[in-house]
């Protein structure tokens, strides 16, 4: 176990060392961590991408990516929420790492860093990719490790093992999820209602990419403003 430990906080601080030092630095990749374009946006863009380039078939296995993504989101949430509470690095000042300038020092000092819920929907949404062209997941796993998880490990979102074990239980619930959900009816139901209903189909389809990209940030969000507003209502 120390080992492992040890493991992690030489990779956290060798990550993170350059923080702190250049503004410039800080803000670029605060902006690139913050950017939902750069994240979801460029992988639900491909899966629009592949839906209307690759008919039939690939259709059916677009729903069914889709389908264990959105529980994967769910369920990243549910174990963060469920697992012993896990500090993040930001909020750990013993463990010595460079607080970057364009980080406040407060973020996400609520929530559990354990696992990575980017790490665990992106690469999660790479194994579809994966299957279907090999150079398609490759890049879409070097795309996940450089633009959307390294980022949160330099400004101290997340320990190393947080990636990796979000990598790890992403790219397992998809292949079991997947799995379960293509041996339903669902996707047909799915894929024949978007060829008769379009009108229908297509702005459904639209808000639950947009909201699978960010995460379901906005819905989440509301939840909690929701339960607030209960919370003072019965007090």
């Amino acid at each position: 176990m120390g080992t492992v430990t040890d493991w992690d906080g030489f990779v956290l601080l060798w990550i993170n060392q350059p923080a702190g030092r250049n503004g410039v630095v800080d803000k670029l990749i605060y902006d690139i961590a913050d950017a939902q374009l750069l994240k979801g946006g460029v992988f639900l863009a491909v899966y629009w991408w592949l839906w209307f380039d690759r008919k039939g078939q690939w259709r059916r296995d677009v729903v069914v990516a889709m389908v264990a993504a959105i529980v994967t989101a769910i369920l990243s949430r549910l174990l963060q929420v469920g697992l012993p509470f896990h500090q993040r690095p930001l909020h750990s000042p013993g463990i010595g790492i460079h607080v970057p300038l364009a980080v406040d020092p407060e973020t996400l000092n609520a929530f559990s860093s354990f696992p990575s819920d980017h790490a665990m929907l992106f690469f999660a949404l790479c194994v579809p990719l994966w299957n279907r062209s090999r150079w398609l997941g490759a890049a879409a796993m070097l795309w996940t490790v450089l633009v959307i998880c390294l980022p949160r490990i330099y400004l101290g979102y997340h320990h190393p093992s947080d990636v990796l074990g979000g990598a790890v239980l992403g790219v397992f619930f998809m292949l079991v999820l997947s799995a379960l959900v293509a041996r339903t009816s669902f996707p047909d139901r799915a894929v024949h209602f978007a060829t008769f209903h379009p009108a229908a189909f297509y702005p459904l389809a639209f808000v639950l990419s947009f909201e699978l990209a960010m995460l379901f940030a906005d819905v989440r969000h509301l939840l909690l403003d929701a339960m607030g507003l209960g919370k003072m209502l019965i007090a």
